[in-house]
């Protein structure tokens, strides 16, 4: 089936080939000259329905050029020839090689093909879509997090603990053209390559991966895949369909999966056919939640039964503008943080407004919806976090690299060389079993629409908290224990030198007075969790007391000395990834213990400065992931940064300053700054980006 193919899904525009690829040259690569491999019979014929892959690369705007069925060794020389003269032509258009016998439509192939910023990339599918015979495709080892191919085989290349399965279509990005060329004329002369029974494309991916260059898995949707003897599963109808079946991101949890996301497909579906935008749609989500918020704030039974169905409204259409941006590869860095930070918005309002509920009914619940918003934020900020350091972890993990005339990689002795089996009952019942307990957004936003239902403020705030509190004990508690005994794989960035700062030194959001210590003072970091403890200890004092006096001002002094002692960047000790979470649960235990003392209805202010707080941390991590761009250093100057406000608030306290006002004027000030800072660091890096695209399509238009 073609691009023309019906039934459709969406409107021509969502189905338009964007020309990332058009003009550039796909090489079709012919399989073994020799029978099957070890002279067992061929399967089953495979991917009925499924399109001549010659004709789905034409649909693409890619120009097939079809090897002739020689040896392995005269494959590999072509596939140099021909990405040496994109290099020499000074060509920005990558190199598609494509295993001549491969069946797929040309729906399937868009991601790998027509997408934006490509980088070297194999399509893969995973084991359990193939329910027969898998040998007609590549058995690869993919290294989940980096999302690289660290091992690829052939009929003489052993790949152990293998993961899944390559499809036999291959991008080689203009970049790593060079890399490409070098190491398949290397591979030329290498005694393997004569052998006439070795697949051409297996040996180029082998190749690629043994000879360094970095090939990303790019997983294939539930889309009809045949090569050789093999076939790969298909959802239910049209490639569209398909595709549209795909555009559901994997790794949700339990109730997005099964109850969600069936929901958002349809959605999205018309939305396709109507011309939706993913960003639209991500702003008429957060309206959404922010409406439910409304709703809930007018106190009625009827009220609070239609904010707890709009807020689960709001977060099926919240899933529309992903899968609306992955069918049309329309993807935005800024969309995703739209995506992201709307979240945050929706569920603080909606606890804000459930404690305003209960000021109204005389039981005011600030200090308690203060703490869920902090054990969510402590939750969210531990978890990418711990995300980032594994990321340096993995900077110093590679490929295997070895020659073509080892059969074996470099996977230990003894481990698997077959794929993984299919998962038990009890194995998926323990894996969404964990998946509930992690209280991913979907089963929180589940959980708060059951409490709105009840009628009670104390319901929707307690569950949420004890809820979010055993997830943050589930998963901080495990990954704590796995780096107290070395098990989790930790190792240092070597990329980042003495002075440098990472990922995680960004979001630590420490000001002028906790660097000024570190300059001055050199500690391990223990010393900056015994500094955490301080302030902990003066909030503590302070609540016993009932006011703040000048020894919680002074443990706090200490506290941040030890702070900035303890931090210096690079933070890369096991356990730096904490960090983050922890100074933020310290300034949130310490705003509680300086706001308890003032009555019930005037601790709003509490909760508005933590979420300014708060919304500047999510706005911190989510610039990183998305664009590896941090915030601009001064903000952390003109807003003192968490160890300034942490001083600034004990010695305000002391002075028995007004706090009520001090909060809710700081809170306004905080996001004001923040704000100003987001838009005008985003602004500067959409200008950049589009200069870039710019530069791109002058390119493309130049080699054309």
């Amino acid at each position: 089936m073609s691009l023309t193919a019906t039934p459709f899904v969406g409107t021509a525009s969502a189905r338009a080939v964007h020309g990332y690829s058009a003009g550039a040259t796909a090489v079709l690569v012919p399989g073994p000259v020799a029978g099957p491999r070890d002279g067992e019979p061929p399967g089953p014929p495979a991917a009925v329905g499924a399109q001549d892959v010659a004709e789905a690369l034409v649909e693409l705007g890619l120009v097939p050029h079809v090897l002739p069925g020689v040896v392995p060794a005269a494959t590999l020389t072509s596939l140099a020839e021909q990405a040496e003269a994109l290099v020499e032509a000074s060509a920005r258009q990558p190199l598609a090689v494509v295993s001549a016998d491969l069946r797929v439509s040309a729906v399937a192939l868009l991601d790998l093909f027509d997408r934006p910023r490509a980088r070297t990339s194999v399509a893969t599918l995973e084991p359990d879509v193939v329910p027969g015979d898998p040998r007609g495709f590549t058995t690869v080892r993919v290294e989940r997090d980096q999302g690289l191919v660290h091992s690829a085989g052939s009929a003489r290349h052993v790949v152990t603990a293998p993961t899944g399965l390559a499809a036999g279509a291959l991008l080689v990005a203009p970049g790593d053209l060079a890399a490409a060329a070098r190491v398949w004329r290397d591979a030329a002369a290498c005694r393997v390559s004569a052998d006439t029974a070795v697949d051409a494309f297996d040996l180029a991916l082998v190749a690629l991966v043994r000879g360094g260059v970095d090939v990303a898995a790019l997983p294939m949707g539930p889309f009809l895949v045949g090569r050789g003897p093999s076939a790969a599963v298909g959802a239910a109808g049209s490639p569209w369909q398909q595709r549209l079946r795909g555009a559901s991101r994997g790794g949700d949890g339990f109730f997005s999966t099964f109850a969600v996301r069936p929901l958002s497909r349809r959605l999205t579906g018309f939305g396709l056919a109507h011309g939706w935008t993913p960003n639209v749609v991500t702003v008429t989500s957060l309206l959404m939640g922010v409406l439910a918020a409304a709703l809930a704030a007018v106190d009625t039974r009827p009220t609070w039964a239609l904010a707890a169905v709009l807020l689960l409204l709001a977060l099926v259409v919240d899933c529309v503008d992903g899968e609306i941006a992955r069918f049309t590869r329309r993807f935005s860095a800024l969309g995703a943080w739209l995506d992201a930070v709307g979240d945050r918005v929706k569920e603080y309002a909606l606890l804000a407004a459930v404690a305003w509920v209960s000021v109204r009914r005389g039981e005011p619940l600030w200090l308690l919806a203060c703490v869920a918003l902090a054990l969510v934020t402590v939750r969210h900020l531990e978890d990418y976090a711990y995300a980032d350091r594994g990321r340096g972890s993995r900077a110093g993990i590679h490929p295997d690299r070895l020659g073509l005339d080892e059969e074996r990689d470099l996977g230990p002795q003894g481990a698997r060389v077959d794929l993984p089996a299919p998962q038990t009952r009890r194995q998926r019942s323990v894996h969404w079993a964990k998946k509930v307990v992690h209280m991913p957004i979907a089963e929180r936003y589940l959980l708060l629409a059951l409490g709105l239902l009840t009628f009670s403020t104390h319901v929707v705030l307690w569950a949420l908290t004890v809820a979010v509190a055993v997830a943050l004990a589930w998963t901080a508690g495990g990954r704590t224990v796995k780096a107290l005994l070395g098990t989790d794989g930790f190792r240092r960035d070597e990329r980042l030198s003495a002075g440098d700062s990472g990922h995680l030194d960004h979001q630590l959001d420490l000001g002028p007075l906790a660097r000024a210590c570190g300059r001055l003072v050199a500690l391990p970091f223990p010393a900056a969790v015994a500094g955490v403890a301080l302030v902990v200890v003066a909030a503590a004092t302070a609540l016993v007391a009932g006011s703040v006096g000048w020894l919680p001002v002074v443990l706090v002094v200490a506290g941040v000395v030890l702070v900035g002692a303890g931090c210096r960047p690079p933070l890369q000790h096991p356990l730096g990834w904490q960090a983050s979470a922890l100074l933020w649960g310290a300034e949130a235990v310490l705003v509680l213990a300086v706001a308890a003392p003032l009555a019930g209805a005037s601790q709003w202010c509490a909760y508005a400065y933590l979420a300014a707080v708060a919304w500047h941390r999510y706005d911190v991590v989510y610039r990183l992931r998305d664009t590896g761009e941090p915030a601009a250093a001064w903000v952390t100057t003109v807003t003192l940064g968490v160890d300034g406000r942490l001083v600034a608030l004990a010695v305000l306290a002391a002075l028995d300053a007004p706090m009520a006002p001090v909060l809710a004027w700081a809170a306004l000030a905080l996001i004001v700054v923040y704000g100003a800072e987001s838009g005008r660091g985003w602004r500067e890096w959409l200008r950049a980006q589009s200069a870039r695209e710019a530069s791109r399509t002058d390119g493309a238009e130049v080699a054309a």
